[in-house]
């Protein structure tokens, strides 16, 4: 380097710097750190450096990112080595000299653009590559727009890489495990890929990668976007031909890698749940906290009506009038913390944002004027009516008649797999005649999206209620009848339409239930210490009355094993129980979790797991 200026080497300090900004999961050979907040390097040369005052005159520390790094968009900037850094600005302070090496405290801004960054040092004219490092978004740095104060949030929202997505029905929610991964070391490259191909797309440029909105759209953009470049494909039918069911992924990893393995196509297939998972794997990644949301009982794409119309036919089957606009069981989706610069005070906190494909907008604005006013209306309405949850008791057709007959249809929130399902239906006539009437009970299998499945079950009753007087019925939907019919999503819809059989009045009440899988169970040793061998025994009983065929358990978990497992179980029979041993040698300390998930001919959706502390070594 200039006139037998040389450096020797440049020590990036990773494993002082990487857990000093809270990464050093993400790598211990690289060096990655958080903006607002400083870094140390030593920079060692090859011969005493007061042999070549002459040459440092104009001692510079440059860094750059981006493909076409420039000063005038902000993607390059030099600063000089001081005594005394700017905290506000990339600044760079000599804390420690010696004749043959220097140790330099870096300070980076905390609205620099996050990336991948090359260091060099410039002097007398030439310019040295020190190395390169990865700055992230700083959560824990009150000058970042993502900084949040709560250090067990950061915990959860940043940090955490297991975790757990609720789904099911508002009356039984379930929890399936999920990792994360966004601190395994290939998937930061990955996220970034992500973003160069998205702003390749969007036509955008690094420096707005400073801003945590720009961030949170780009990676919504690259989840849900067509099929040419988005990040997974949605399938609407429920045939998951030539890839993966969405309901058998455990985690973000495999899925972002499976992405740029494959040249950056769409991954087969995601679901809401899907989608969320991946996004927030993603944006904890670049150090936005993120977390998954789940609401029940969703009403979606309704087509700017503000309302969702479902259709039944004279057998209660719901019928498909409005594809777009529908109430699904749940959707998921993320909020993201952040200040927002760009809106009011009160706007700054957490942020929703939904990556799962959304059917595009085409109102006008002065639609939009009336939405407004409806909303305003709606929320005047929810203060003066009661919170709690209206039952479906029943839907009369013509409102101006008077209603004689009332019908109440009571069900279990959830089910075992195998188990006939129990309805209760109670009619009662309150008029002051008799009423002969004419009932109809209905299962219809139904998608977690509100789309049905298929018709698989029904019965009929007739019977003559005199004035005041009730009908308790139960009733039984046999498990023969769902078996082969239930579809992925495991929900059943239950219907009953009561006809007065004098003035063909309707009456009609719904339900769901969700069919749970038998568990899993896993079993782990008393005590476990890294790097000593050990033995976990997961179990799985056959509630069934049909053997459980080709069955396959797929097992993961970090620090436990390496990437996932799979083994074959073969058949296990009716109401037995069959136990595997997996043997793993635990290579990280702390609570650590194991995932397994079963496959067989009869169940698809079958997950477990279990956290365990391992000692330290």
């Amino acid at each position: 380097m200039g006139q037998g200026l040389s450096i020797k080497k440049c020590d990036f300090k990773v494993t002082m710097n990487n857990n000093n900004h809270h990464t050093e999961e993400i790598s211990t050979e690289r060096l990655m750190v958080r903006r607002g907040q400083p870094f140390t390097i030593t920079v060692c040369f090859s011969a005493p450096i007061h042999n070549y005052l002459w040459l440092l005159k104009r001692t510079l520390l440059i860094v750059q990112t981006g493909s076409h790094p420039s000063k005038a968009d902000g993607t390059q900037t030099e600063f000089p080595i001081s005594s005394l850094g700017d905290k506000k600005q990339w600044s760079a302070a000599l804390e420690e000299q010696d004749p043959c090496f220097w140790t330099i405290s870096v300070n980076t801004p905390a609205n620099a653009p996050i990336g991948q960054y090359n260091l060099l040092l410039h002097a007398s004219k030439s310019d040295h590559l020190l190395g390169n490092f990865t700055l992230l978004f700083n959560p824990w740095c009150q000058d970042d727009e993502v900084f949040l104060a709560n250090e067990a949030q950061r915990q959860e929202y940043i940090l955490n890489q297991d975790g757990v997505i609720y789904w099911g029905t508002e009356n039984a929610v379930l929890a399936q495990p999920w990792d994360f991964s966004q601190f395994e070391e290939d998937i930061v490259d990955i996220c970034f890929t992500l973003l160069d191909v998205g702003e390749r797309h969007q036509d955008k440029d690094h420096i707005q990668r400073k801003n945590p909105v720009y961030i949170c759209r780009t990676v919504a953009a690259m989840l849900n976007c067509d099929e040419f470049r988005g990040i997974l494909t949605e399938c609407g039918t429920g045939q998951y031909f030539n890839g993966t069911p969405p309901s058998k992924w455990l985690g973000s990893g495999p899925i972002l890698r499976q992405w740029v393995a494959s040249q950056c196509k769409p991954v087969r297939y995601g679901q809401c749940w899907v989608f969320a998972a991946v996004m927030c794997s993603v944006l904890r990644c670049l150090g936005i906290p993120t977390r998954v949301v789940t609401g029940f009982t969703w009403a979606h794409n309704t087509n700017s009506s503000l309302s969702v119309d479902e259709y039944y036919d004279e057998d209660g089957t719901l019928l498909t009038q409005d594809k777009n606009a529908r109430v699904w069981t749940f959707h998921v989706w993320n909020e993201c913390w952040m200040a927002r610069a760009d809106l009011l005070p009160e706007y700054s906190g957490w942020q929703a944002l939904d990556a799962t494909c959304q059917e595009k907008s085409k109102g006008s604005l002065q639609e939009k004027v009336v939405l407004d006013k409806a909303y305003t209306k709606i929320k005047k309405l929810e203060t003066i009516s009661s919170s709690s949850k209206t039952q479906f008791s029943f839907i009369p057709t013509a409102l101006e008649e008077p209603v004689n007959l009332f019908i109440h249809l009571q069900l279990r929130n959830s089910l075992l797999r195998g188990q006939d399902v129990p309805l209760s239906i109670e009619v009662f006539n309150h008029s002051d005649g008799e009423k002969a009437t004419h009932l109809l009970l209905g299962a219809q299998s139904l998608r977690y999206n509100g789309v049905p499945v298929t018709q698989l079950w029904k019965e009929e009753f007739h019977f003559t209620l005199r004035s005041n007087e009730a009908n308790n019925l139960q009733v039984f939907v046999p498990y023969s009848q769902y078996k082969e019919e239930l579809g992925q999503d495991h929900l059943l819809r239950l219907t009953a339409i009561l006809k007065d059989e004098d003035s063909f009045y309707i009456y009609f009440a719904q339900e769901e239930i969700i069919i749970c899988d038998p568990a899993l169970t896993i079993e782990f040793p008393e005590n476990m210490v890294q790097y000593q061998p050990s033995t976990a025994k997961i179990g799985l009983l056959n509630p069934l009355t049909e053997p459980l065929e080709k069955c396959v358990i797929v097992v993961a978990g970090r620090g436990l094993i390496y990437r996932q497992r799979k083994y074959k179980l073969g058949s296990v029979q009716p109401q037995s129980t069959q136990q595997l041993q997996i043997p793993f040698t635990p290579t990280q300390a702390g609570p650590r979790r194991l995932t397994a998930h079963l496959t067989c001919l009869q169940l698809q959706n079958l997950k477990s797991y279990k956290t365990i502390n391992i000692a330290t070594a």
